[in-house]
């Protein structure tokens, strides 16, 4: 077992020159058995309803392997995470998602990555996801080559704010990020903080709704990375097909001549070929943006660079 270990950490080596948090083994241990990386900590996340018999005996061979490489190591976590988040209720920050110590040193509340030179606060115990979406750096790394100096840029479903961030150390003069949740909104605030960021202004709204009351041509970026489950208090479940679908025609009129629509999701029941299907009549499509090597070929997430037409 160390040497797979070893060889599946020596594969995603490159990434800590990069990045201070990535995919260590995705699935390839166990089809329902993830590890990730933090700047130290690592992360054990078992999609079953009782924890992975072997995950303590792991931690010790992780550790070991990490240690071969020259990474540092301070300790080891294990978290359940459901397979279907839609049946986990709107609490994620209940118990089940706690973090439950497998070896070394149980990790802060809160501690702070970098990635491509921007810091990041995360955390294992803030629910069942860590307030940083490792799959998806690419398109974090790609805000910078959209943004000119002076851009007006708007963030949907914000989330923590990493969008943001990138857009606003770009040049981006003003940036709003839209998320109905004050939690993440708050985590956001505290994220450029962190990074020395002024230009973004959040607003707590529906992200559809917002988009739909803004002037025409007021952005030069629009970022949408919708949640693959989301509910509102009324009850409304945002789904992500029917979603983008609805919010088309606003992307075009909110959209300066030009303008540039990233668009991204990780729902699995939306194959490649429809998600890029629904930007064809509006857009012109510049670029697919690929999945984080680290995630092992897997293909759940697609994320498209789209540009207005005159």
């Amino acid at each position: 077992m160390l040497s797979v270990l070893q060889t599946q950490f020596e594969k995603r080596r490159k990434f800590f020159a990069e990045c201070e948090a990535f995919r260590l083994s995705h699935f390839e241990l166990d089809r329902r058995l993830t590890i990730d990386y933090y700047t130290g900590f690592l992360l054990f996340t078992h999609y079953q309803d009782y924890p992975h018999p072997q995950l303590p005996g792991l931690a010790e061979t992780a550790a070991e392997a990490l240690t071969r490489l020259g990474l540092p190591f301070r300790g080891a976590v294990k978290k359940f995470r459901p397979e279907n988040l839609s049946h986990a209720g709107n609490d994620s920050f209940s118990s089940p998602a706690a973090p439950s110590l497998l070896l070394g040193e149980m990790p802060p509340e809160r501690f702070t990555i970098r990635e491509d030179g921007l810091q990041f606060l995360v955390s294992f115990h803030a629910g069942f996801s860590t307030g940083l979406f490792l799959d998806i750096k690419y398109a974090r790394r790609r805000v910078p080559r959209l943004v000119k100096p002076g851009d007006r840029v708007l963030n949907l479903f914000s989330y923590t704010g990493g969008f943001s961030i990138a857009a606003a150390q770009a040049g981006a003069a003003r940036v709003i990020e839209v998320d109905s949740g004050a939690h993440w909104l708050n985590w956001a605030k505290e994220n450029q903080k962190l990074n020395g960021v002024t230009a973004v202004r959040q607003r707590r709204d529906d992200a559809v709704k917002f988009l739909r009351k803004q002037k025409s041509a007021s952005f030069d970026l629009i970022i949408c990375d919708p949640p693959t489950y989301s509910s509102q208090k009324s009850g409304v479940r945002f789904g992500v097909a029917q979603g983008f679908r609805d919010m088309l025609e606003d992307f075009q009129r909110v959209l300066r001549p030009q303008g540039y629509l990233l668009a991204s999701t990780n729902s699995r029941s939306l194959s490649r070929r429809e998600f890029f299907r629904l930007f064809v009549k509006p857009f012109a499509l510049v670029d697919e943006i690929p999945m984080s090597e680290d995630f092992a070929g897997d293909d759940y997430l697609k994320v498209g660079t789209f540009r207005k037409y005159d």
